[in-house]
């Protein structure tokens, strides 16, 4: 009897025991999920917190599509214009990456944009107290501004694109379209070709001839490019240093930072005093670039022997003048630290 009555005893706190230990099984098991779960949260929070859901900008216009990816904290670019009758001008036509891709935040948004065609349209007459929107596509950008604040209208955003056929800073495409009725003071944005995509940015060359040498070089630089060679040629009743030729033509596109060869009408020689055969030699060139200085060194060797005439430091670009006394032929080479540059025949 009281055998059994110790075992009935026990049964209870046995279920207790199991219940105790089940109990904390269960609450260490919740524990554990909630930990899990809210640890696969906040890394899911971690992981996103840098990056953005792709937006969809097709068909969006261009000033649209950069304010939408600006606030989103993504770079919009301009990969390609092409022409699309059925689009308005300035359209995104396609993009990369598509909509609903997640990319992380400063992620290029690369975009296709229509640009439309550059052709004349049938003039129309604007409704009183609005004014016809000019066509501006093909022109420079600085001769666009012109003829649109010549209208009464403003440049608005101005946005580079690469383009295959026009030069760096010509209007590839506008914003309202041409002919369009607004109404005075509106902003007109524009779309202005980069050059080629990955190629050698173009310039078109100048014309200088007619100008003083130091003219043409300043003239050059304002465009992007830089004096050559310099010819100096005979032309009588001209003053010296007057350029007569050059090469390449006014016109032509040549790379940004091409040199260009120029002729030039040699200074008159003034009489000589000298009886003995010597006449009077002069030079005029203008020194390539360098941000390093350029000692320039004169050498003439004629019947009076080989001798230097000039050596004198310069900075890179400055223009040249020699004068020196030779007798019969021979002729004169130029240095530049040391190293031979030009040289021209004494007759």
């Amino acid at each position: 009897m009281r055998q059994e009555r110790r075992e009935d005893q026990k049964k209870p706190r046995l279920l207790e025991f199991l219940g105790k230990v089940f109990g904390a099984a269960l609450l260490f098991g919740l524990g554990l999920f909630v930990s899990l779960f809210a640890g696969f949260v906040l890394f899911e929070g971690y992981i996103s917190s840098g990056s953005v859901l792709v937006p969809d900008v097709r068909n969006m216009t261009l000033l649209e599509a950069i304010n939408k990816a600006t606030r989103l904290g993504l770079r919009l670019e301009v990969e390609r214009v092409t022409s699309d009758s059925g689009a308005p001008p300035l359209a995104v036509l396609d993009q990369n990456p598509p909509p609903g891709t997640r990319a992380k935040k400063n992620t290029r948004l690369q975009v296709v944009v229509n640009g439309g065609t550059i052709s004349g349209s049938v003039p129309v007459t604007p409704q009183k107290g609005q004014v016809l929107l000019p066509d501006v596509r093909g022109k420079s950008l600085e001769e666009a501004q012109s003829i649109l604040e010549g209208s009464g209208l403003r440049v608005g955003r101005i946005v580079e694109a690469s383009h295959d056929t026009l030069p760096r800073g010509y209007v590839i495409s506008q914003n309202p379209a041409p002919q369009t009725e607004v109404v005075p003071g509106s902003l007109v944005h524009l779309l202005v070709s980069a050059g080629k995509a990955g190629g050698v940015e173009e310039v078109e060359v100048p014309d200088v001839v007619g100008l003083r040498l130091e003219e043409a070089q300043e003239v050059l630089a304002r465009n992007g490019l830089v004096v050559g060679d310099v010819e100096e040629v005979s032309s009588e009743g001209r003053p010296g240093g007057i350029v007569v030729g050059q090469s390449p033509q006014a016109g032509e596109l040549v790379p940004r930072g091409e040199s260009l060869r120029l002729q030039v009408t040699r200074a008159q020689e003034r009489p000589q005093t000298e009886t003995d055969g010597k006449k009077t030699l002069n030079l005029r060139f203008v020194l390539p670039s360098s941000q390093n200085p350029i000692t320039v060194q004169v050498v003439v060797q004629d019947e009076l022997g080989e001798r230097v005439v000039y050596e004198r430091e310069h900075k890179g670009e400055d223009l040249v003048e020699v004068s020196a006394l030779t007798k019969g032929r021979g002729k004169v080479t130029i240095f530049l630290n040391g190293y031979y540059y030009w040289e021209k025949r004494i007759d």
